[in-house]
């Protein structure tokens, strides 16, 4: 690999030694000025041209990056290009016409060759601002013919969409929406609206404001366009909404299974009216905390509703052989007693009798029987 020849370099440049005004060479892979002329020493405030050379002006933000990168492209390519720039030479603003130019480097590269002018006077601090707040701001805006001809663009749409895309209908995934809007724009209307464009890193979200405005240069009726990346809003609004749904899923799930937990608590106990008077329930299962409560919240109301002097409680089916199912049982039993009704238990297997007697279970003060017909015609009596 041939390396750069600093003295050939100066050799062919010999002649831009005595120009008036200031001219450098930058390196644009390693952002270093790599010649420069007395004016350009003085211009950048240099103690010496080493001094220069070993400065690294790849710092700063990224949208001066972006677009000084932009003008080395077109350099080269072999083109040449005026800009307006704001250097800060040891931190003190200077307003300039920088002029690009192609320079080979002598090892196989193409540098920058750089002529540097005052810029014309005439704009005030507010518009300086201005136009540096356009060129650093993250916001896309460019001015386009209503043919859809960009006409300008900031360093941020150089970024994120290319710096030969001048056909801004292209930046949209569906260009309709782009001519619709400059469309409105002709017709002296302003559009606005979210839209799927097609960036350097791939599809994105943004929203679009497009008005009219007559251009400075010309004169003519343009659009002035605005873009906003709204992907990462777009994008959570749509997690949001997915999680809303699932949400909103699942507590219809959660309902529909309580809901068939009820049905489901209901049918293994049953409220029969077998008799005048009489209520027959058959259990039919364990019989703990929330089936006892379900059974409470049931067999009590209808005591009073249906005029229940008697209660069977059926334990044939039931499968309760603990001390917290017997006692659960107990206490159901003494609530119908408190509402004035009597309770008959039916079907006691050896282990729920063994429970019952272990949780303190008194069969004088509660009636049982064999079977449900025993019980019944206990009822009867």
């Amino acid at each position: 690999m041939v390396e750069f020849d600093a003295a050939d370099l100066e050799e062919r440049l010999k002649g831009l030694e005595l120009a008036p005004v200031p001219v450098w060479v930058l390196d644009p892979d390693a952002l270093r000025i790599r010649w420069a002329n007395d004016p350009a020493l003085a211009m950048w405030r240099a103690t010496s041209r080493e001094e220069l050379f070993q400065r690294d002006f790849n710092v700063g933000l990224d949208a001066v990056r972006t677009r000084l990168m932009a003008a080395v492209a077109t350099v080269r390519e072999g083109g040449t290009l005026w800009d307006e720039w704001a250097l800060y030479p040891r931190g003190v603003p200077v307003f300039v016409k920088v002029h690009f130019a192609p320079v080979p480097l002598g090892d196989g590269r193409i540098g920058v060759l750089q002529h540097v002018y005052p810029r014309d006077e005439g704009l005030d601090p507010g518009q300086l601002r201005g136009i540096q707040a356009l060129s650093l701001t993250a916001v896309v805006v460019a001015q386009a013919e209503f043919s859809g001809r960009i006409v300008m663009k900031n360093p941020a749409a150089i970024a994120a969409f290319g710096r030969l895309a001048d056909d801004w209908p292209a930046w949209f995934v569906d260009r309709r929406e782009a001519e619709a809007m400059l469309a409105a724009a002709a017709a002296g209307e302003g559009a606005r609206g979210e839209v799927k464009v097609a960036t350097e890193a791939g599809e994105r979200i943004h929203l679009v404001e497009v008005r009219p405005i007559r251009d400075a240069v010309t004169g003519q009726m343009m659009a002035l366009i605005q873009h906003t990346d709204e992907t990462a809003r777009h994008g959570a609004e749509v997690e949001a909404a997915r999680h809303q749904r699932l949400a909103e899923e699942l507590d219809r799930t959660l309902t529909l299974v309580d809901r068939q937990r009820r049905e489901i608590l209901a049918l293994s106990a049953p409220l029969l009216e077998v008799d005048a008077h009489v209520l027959a329930v058959p259990l039919i299962g364990v019989f703990d905390g929330e089936r006892g409560a379900d059974l409470e919240a049931r067999v009590l109301p209808a005591i009073g509703e249906r005029r229940v002097q008697t209660v069977l409680l059926d334990l044939t089916g039931s499968s309760t052989r603990d001390a917290g199912g017997a006692g659960q049982l107990m206490r159901l039993v003494r609530a119908i007693r408190l509402l004035g009704a009597r309770t008959i238990l039916t079907g006691i297997g050896p282990a729920l009798a063994t429970a019952l007697v272990d949780a303190g279970f008194d069969g004088r003060e509660t009636p049982f029987a064999r079977s449900l017909a025993d019980g019944l015609r206990l009822a009867r009596t």
